[in-house]
């Protein structure tokens, strides 16, 4: 069952000073964003090659998001309340954390989005990796679709303006839930269901890639 929230104003308020940043220094080009369903519990997926991708992919979405951030980034006071105030919550990465499974589980069932690294792990040279099955599993126990996302010249992003680089934000054709829910209910349905996010990712930075890469 979805149920309503109030406006966070304070996510707004940086969702709105962070795209600027993107759109001025980090030279944004959008391509795809008409393939985000604006309501009902949905899964952002993206390739990771930067500590700030989280931000910067939240603010190139035009509805608001939740996001799984390191355990660690919460023990400071001042930053654990305001990453918490923008939906950040915390996860432990050593370790298998129930707890952020049960609340991610809830967030999808509530009609919420949610932000996904499904590599785990930021990528050292820009290759796309092989997917963990958390996401297979979260879509399939949920129902969520899935949004692939690639993401380019994230990394240092500010020098994207000296640089000539331009910073690339791709949003693939969804993931339906109609499919996700047709795979098995196993390890293995889990899998298939990662593994057709990472291809569709891998083919993703072949499109951002060519010329015919098309500005929103």
């Amino acid at each position: 069952m979805q149920k309503k929230t109030r406006v966070n104003h304070l996510y707004w308020f940086f969702h709105f000073i962070i795209y600027i940043y993107m759109k001025t220094l980090c030279r944004l080009k959008l391509s795809g964003v008409d393939n985000i369903p604006m309501t009902g519990g949905l899964i952002i997926a993206s390739n990771h090659i930067a500590g700030a991708d989280p931000f910067l992919l939240g603010s190139a979405v035009p509805r608001e998001l939740w996001f799984m951030a390191k355990k660690e980034l919460f023990e400071p006071f001042l930053l654990g309340h305001l990453i918490s105030r923008v939906n950040a919550f915390p996860v432990d990465r050593f370790k298998f954390d129930l707890d952020v499974i049960k609340k991610s589980i809830t967030f999808l069932k509530e009609g919420k989005a949610l932000i996904m690294f499904p590599e785990g792990t930021r990528s050292t040279n820009g290759q796309i990796m092989d997917g963990k099955i958390g996401v297979g599993m979260l879509a399939q126990k949920t129902g969520a679709p899935i949004v692939p996302v690639y993401l380019e010249n994230t990394k240092k992003a500010w020098w994207n303006l000296f640089m000539g680089k331009r910073m690339k934000v791709v949003f693939g054709r969804i993931i339906d839930s109609g499919w996700i829910k047709s795979q098995a209910h196993s390890k293995e349905g889990y899998k298939n269901i990662t593994n057709e996010l990472m291809n569709r990712l891998r083919e993703l930075q072949t499109t951002a890639k060519t010329r015919c890469f098309v500005e929103n």
